[in-house]
Formats: C-alpha cells, structure tokens, sequence
C-alpha cells in the first residue's frame, strides 16, 4: 500500500511538471514575445535616432512635459507638429531624412507607428501608441513611458549609451 502511495505520488508530480510545461511556460514566452513587439529596431536606425535626438535636445533644451506629433499623413513627407504653436516645425533635411527613415525602418511591427516624441527635463522618448517608447535618457534609467505620474507596471531594457526599451505591461 505505501509502494502504491509513492507511486502515486509521483505520477501526480511529473503530470503537475509536464502539465506546467505545456501550459505555463509557452504562455510566458509567448507573452514576453507580445511586450516587445513594438520596440523599435535601434540597432538598424541608431544613428537616425541619434540625429533626430540632438536636434531635439538643441531646440527644446530646458522643457519639461513637452512633445512633438509625428505626422507622415497628407503626402508631406514626415514632420513634426508642436501642439503648443500650433504649427509644424521646420527642421533642417538631416532631421526630417532621420524621421523618415524612422517611420520606414525603425519599428519593424506593422502595427507600431512612431507617434509621439516626448521631451521631458533632458530625457527624449520616442512613442508607440502609448505603450512602448524608446528613451534616451543619459541620467537615469527610465521609470515611466509617458508622463512622470503613470501608475503603471513598466519593463526597462537598456540598450547602452543611454538609451532604453520601455514598455508598459499590460494589466
């Protein structure tokens, strides 16, 4: 009887282990694949990143709780739009080549769009729909995507020289 209570035992162990492995740990792979869908291809278009951050920095260099529209609608080429002017800005070719080839290159997922550019006291974030930005932020390590007061889970992977992958989790 206790040979047979053993045996038992550890039938329902390794049916509790394969049962874990089927369902459980495809599920978290699966759901890491899905957080990071939207990050941007930086590698690729580091230094079209890098050009549309130092002109960013240079024009905005002391604002906090600004950001940019990116347009590419209207058959205008990509742009920049400032809600608080109200206008479109008129950056050197450099920038607007970088910004398009951001929006053709650097968000391999067909559904991420780069939207939004974010200025916030020397930390630059490039934006998804909300949910992912890629940060540079050279003096700490990012704790947000989007505003400061988000109350929201985050994952933060460093990139180097700065800059991040942020995502929020879905909850």
């Amino acid at each position: 009887m206790k040979k047979l209570t053993i045996q038992v035992l550890i039938i329902l162990i390794i049916t509790i282990i394969v049962v874990s492995c089927v369902l459980i740990v495809p599920r978290l792979i699966f759901h890491h694949i899905l957080l990071w869908k939207s990050s941007a291809d930086f590698e690729a278009c580091a230094d079209d990143f890098n050009v549309v951050k130092n002109y960013i920095a240079a024009e905005f260099p002391n604002e906090t709780n600004k950001w940019l529209l990116v347009s590419s609608a209207g058959g205008q080429g990509t742009r920049l739009y400032d809600p608080d002017i109200n206008e479109y800005l008129q950056a050197p070719s450099n920038v607007i080549s970088s910004l398009e080839a951001i929006d053709k290159n650097g968000f391999p997922d067909k559904d991420a769009d780069l939207d939004v550019i974010r200025i916030h006291t020397g930390r630059i974030s490039f934006c998804v729909d909300g949910w992912y930005a890629l940060v540079y932020s050279p003096n700490e390590k990012p704790s947000w995507v989007n505003l400061p007061n988000e109350d929201c889970e985050i994952r933060v992977k460093s990139i180097g020289e700065g800059w991040y992958h942020v995502v929020k989790v879905p909850g």
